[in-house]
Order: structure tokens, then C-alpha cells, then sequence
């Protein structure tokens, strides 16, 4: 089984779902909230989101490397 295309499909979604909080974290504003969430809140989960992306993004191209050998 090729993991690479898993990688990039979790890269992928992670990082749409980061942007996406960060989105949400603009319209919540300084003193208000967006689905429950603080804007404190929304900005932990984007960064933490485009990290994992980050990460699988890296892992992606790894596995690519090793896969073409």
C-alpha cells in the first residue's frame, strides 16, 4: 500500500479546515464568537490545523522519495 496519497489527502483537509478557522476567527471578531468558538480559540485551531498539515505535507513528499526507489 502507497501511504502518499493518504498523507496528501490529510495534508490536504487539514489545511482546508485551517483555513477555514481562520476564516471563522476574522468574522467572530474581537469580542464576539463564531459557532460557540472564541476568536482565541479559532486561531488555536488554525494553527495547530496548518502544523498537522504542514507535517503530513512533509511526510507526503518523504514517502514519495521512498516510493520512487
Amino acid at each position: 500500500m502507497k501511504w502518499s496519497p493518504l498523507l496528501h489527502t490529510i495534508a490536504f483537509l487539514s489545511g482546508i479546515t485551517g483555513a477555514l478557522a481562520l476564516i471563522g476567527a476574522w468574522i467572530a471578531g474581537t469580542d464576539g464568537t463564531f459557532l460557540n468558538l472564541t476568536q482565541a480559540h479559532l486561531y488555536n485551531d488554525t494553527q495547530s490545523l496548518l502544523l498537522v498539515s504542514v507535517a503530513f505535507g512533509i511526510g507526503t513528499l518523504i514517502h514519495l522519495k521512498e516510493e520512487s526507489k
